[in-house]
């Protein structure tokens, strides 16, 4: 038909890709958008740190969740129909985001926001392989690559913009119109794929993970403020959040169709890479969460001006990507890694020095732009290592228990980090200020803005993003522990002319290995 779009063939091809850029875009800027807005919105709604932080690890922990269900409903029901009902239900939750009343609301809309987008990125990308040979893979992949590695640099200045100058509600609404236009792109372009309704999901694997995690996050949250000793709050939820979990792992490990197979924890590389890859989630989600806070609620910038402070790490993260798939079948892995960890110890343990209540802001973005490089080196090069050789069936499985475990440890992180920031606020604020830094804690850190703070009180503060930061930078430690005994991959052992080197086929496909963070 004259004027119409060609579904088959090679237009249709393309026309996949345009639709799932918007999905994977969505969702990844949704990760940092936030936090800039973040100390805004606990002003607004009255909310300390503690509640507010929920706002963050409720959207982290609800896809990490999801993200297992995803591939077998994919599977079940088909790409097309799980992928359009992700991103109807990711912007309708964007649209419950804005119109929240209270911070309670706002973070049961997160949950169901982050329900919806788990699924995003990696449908997006099945389905744009489900259509590109292998050997158009790096053209697609470098197209795709565009819009995906620009949303976690435009983010925290884009939220801060909105925060300052629009209203914070606007981070959430942003999504509106692309979550509507990708809806109505894949509905109009997406053909439906084959559906295998004999698949059967693992419910008791997926409830007890489920609610065991969903315990243990909401136990640790509160480990600063009720102490161990709250049964109801504390020690009850996480005991029995061990339970199951443990639970869920006999069940995983017995079943025939787990919800996620754990056994790959047997391959080598794949269980050293997942133990490097997880200090790479809390260097990534702890400073994204914490450091807005330190910015606007302690030294007063306005959510623009930190916005602008905090895109040279997304600046640094888009170059590092790109210089990574560069170097990656020249240098090797592992040589990546180091480099990646030690870039990042020492930037963590400057910040942790630096970190004052009058410290010079004009050091921090080339801190935040030598971090952000060194952060693909480390992730991208361990995650494509801890892949390497798994194929067929195995590698969807793989990706999978790699992106779950990731954001259950960045959620948890946040959650640990943000009790062990407000307990030492707590005895830094009762040892230096006294009476009034008493006060000031048991509104919990983040409530006041650092202008009305007396000069005492942001030391006290100060002292514990110090302290916050210090333990940031140990973290990093045991990684190359665990990394020096990574093997390197299989091509690295064959010839030049049988290697990645010498195909190319490699650098496209680790450049994009960090998009899903």
């Amino acid at each position: 038909m004259q004027g119409s779009v060609n579904r088959s063939g090679d237009n249709y091809r393309w026309w996949v890709l345009v639709t799932v850029v918007f999905g994977a875009f969505a969702s990844i800027l949704d990760s940092t958008i936030v936090n800039t807005a973040l100390p805004r919105i606990q002003h607004d709604f009255g909310a300390g740190l503690h509640l507010a932080s929920y706002v963050v690890t409720g959207y982290i922990l609800a896809a990490g969740v999801i993200v297992p269900a995803s591939g077998f409903l994919a599977n079940r029901f088909g790409m097309k129909r799980v992928y359009v009902s992700s991103l109807a239900l990711f912007t309708a939750g964007s649209a419950l985001c804005g119109l929240a009343p209270n911070i309670n609301l706002l973070i049961a809309a997160r949950i169901l926001q982050g329900a919806g987008g788990a699924a995003l990125f990696p449908l997006s990308f099945a389905l744009l392989f489900s259509v590109f040979s292998s050997e158009e893979r790096g053209k697609a992949n470098g197209i795709f690559g565009i819009p995906v590695l620009a949303a976690p640099a435009l983010g925290p200045t884009l939220g801060g913009y909105l925060t300052q100058y629009v209203d914070w509600r606007w981070v959430f609404y942003v999504n509106l119109p692309v979550g509507i236009l990708g809806v109505i792109l894949g509905l109009r372009f997406l053909r439906e794929t084959p559906v295998r309704p004999e698949l059967r999901f693992d419910f008791p694997g997926f409830l007890l993970a489920a609610s065991g995690l969903g315990l243990l996050l909401y136990g640790i949250s509160n480990l600063a403020y009720d102490g161990w000793d709250s049964t109801r709050t504390v020690s009850g939820p996480i005991l029995v959040s061990l339970l199951l979990l443990v639970g869920f792992v006999v069940v995983a490990w017995r079943g025939a169709a787990p919800l996620l197979r754990l056994r790959l924890y047997q391959r080598r590389n794949y269980a050293l890479g997942a133990g490097v890859s997880l200090v790479g989630s809390i260097a990534i989600f702890a400073p994204g969460f914490f450091m807005p806070q330190y910015l606007q609620g302690l030294r007063g910038q306005t959510p623009f001006e930190a916005g602008l402070l905090l895109l040279w790490g997304g600046v640094g993260a888009v170059i590092g990507s790109i210089t990574t798939g560069q170097l990656y079948n020249r240098l090797g892995p592992k040589l990546l890694i180091a480099i990646g960890l030690t870039d990042n110890l020492i930037v963590t343990g400057v910040i942790a020095i630096w970190m004052t209540a009058t410290s010079n802001l004009s050091l921090l973005p080339p801190l935040f732009l030598i971090s952000g490089i060194g952060l693909p080196m480390m992730f991208q090069s361990v995650n494509t290592l801890a892949l390497d050789g798994i194929r067929g069936p195995e590698l969807p499985d793989a990706t999978t228990l790699s992106v779950v475990t990731r954001n259950v440890m960045g959620s948890l992180a946040i959650a640990v980090l943000t009790n062990f920031l407000q307990s030492r606020a707590t005895l830094h604020m009762q040892a230096i200020a006294g009476g009034v830094g008493r006060a000031f804690a048991h509104r919990g850190v983040g409530g006041v803005s650092g202008n009305q703070m007396p000069p005492l009180v942001r030391a006290a503060l100060a002292a514990a993003y110090h302290d916050t930061y210090i333990v940031l930078t140990l973290v990093f430690l045991p990684a190359f522990m665990i990394a020096w005994f990574l093997r390197q991959p299989s091509w690295r052992t064959k010839t030049a002319a049988a290697s990645p080197a010498a195909t190319g086929e490699a650098a496209p496909e680790v450049a994009l290995a960090m998009a899903a963070e």
